[in-house]
């Protein structure tokens, strides 16, 4: 667990009652019981906004922000912060900011990945989820982390999880291998027939691209499923 100075993060994150009056308990106090870790990365963006506008809600504001920062390419990204309805030029170079400060303090780049269970840290937070992630993760040849990203989000089918969408960057990090995961909203990590046929697809194209599947881990809360430790890939 991270240690943080919880006076200043609650002093610099604003009032978010007006956004968050549903929720059974206000994210700055779930934060101060529960640990940053257990913030949902919605909650981790509310956070650095602080509050909404009069015409956006707060988690209005911070969905569209999760989403730009999946999809845009990192020398994009603030300007297409600075483009979302309720993002100021101040939160803008907060997100960043953030971003920033994460990476060089927690990056996962350059982190070895010999067993499954090295990768589950950094990717626990999408157990928190309430649907599914599909991330891909690019290593090296020494089996070091290039990159984790996040194809899709949804029930996994075959169209949803095209191997374009899936290849596109681990060629242009020129990885020499990759590890596939998604969460289980539902906390059970047993593979669903879709869960094995896209693992199998995925493989074959790796395959004929000289890029070796590793595995495939399916998380949830209490535990984890890896498709290679069940001889599966």
């Amino acid at each position: 667990m991270i240690s943080l100075d919880q006076s200043a993060v609650f002093s610099s994150i604003g009032n978010l009652s007006d956004d968050c009056e549903n929720k059974k308990l206000d994210i700055r106090e779930r934060v101060w019981k529960e640990g940053i870790e257990n913030a949902t990365t919605e909650e981790l963006v509310m956070l650095i906004l602080g509050t909404g506008t009069k015409d956006r809600s707060l988690a209005s504001i911070a969905k569209e922000v999760i989403s730009c920062i999946a999809r845009t390419d990192p020398e994009c990204l603030f300007f297409e912060l600075k483009c979302i309805k309720g993002i100021s030029l101040g939160k803008a170079a907060a997100i960043m900011a953030s971003l920033e400060l994460g990476r060089r303090n927690y990056g996962p780049g350059g982190t070895i990945i010999k067993t499954p269970k090295d990768l589950i840290p950094l990717v626990q937070h999408y157990t928190l989820e309430t649907r599914e992630h599909f991330l891909c993760v690019s290593l090296n040849g020494a089996h070091e982390i290039i990159k984790i990203r996040e194809i899709s989000v949804g029930s996994l089918n075959r169209s949803l999880i095209h191997p374009r969408e899936v290849f596109v960057d681990v060629l242009k990090d020129h990885a020499a291998a990759i590890i596939i995961c998604h969460n289980h909203p539902s906390g059970r990590t047993e593979p669903s027939d879709s869960d094995i046929e896209i693992t199998a697809r995925l493989k074959e194209c790796a395959d004929l691209l000289g890029i070796n599947l590793l595995d495939h881990l399916i998380i949830a809360r209490e535990s984890f499923y890896s498709f290679s430790a069940a001889n599966l890939v």
